[in-house]
């Protein structure tokens, strides 16, 4: 991957809500880039401790929404599974929450 192909992201405290729960403060990792083949800018990340922080009973299954609130914004992704440390993986559904440059 050249200078030019670099993704851009943000990592670092983000306020995160799903549903109607209360929004929790949690680390992210997020991270995008332009997809020639699609045309379209993508970006995708993971979130940890998300289950920590709203609780075992939260319903964070594949296919959940969340908004996710960072400094430079507010972004929708979905659920997309669960890495080996537990933390949730998620693709984007509107623009991101962070710049691009």
């Amino acid at each position: 991957m050249n200078d030019s192909e670099e993704e851009e992201g943000y990592r670092g405290p983000a306020e995160v809500a799903v549903g109607a729960l209360p929004a929790v403060t949690v680390q992210v990792q997020l991270a995008g880039n332009f997809e020639p083949i699609s045309g379209r800018y993508v970006w995708h990340g993971r979130v940890r401790t998300l289950t920590d922080a709203l609780g075992e009973d939260a319903d964070l299954s594949p296919g959940t929404e969340l908004r996710i609130t960072g400094p430079q914004g507010t972004a929708t992704a979905r659920i997309t599974g669960v890495d080996l440390w537990g933390s949730h993986l998620i693709d984007g559904v509107t623009p991101p929450p962070f710049s691009r440059v």
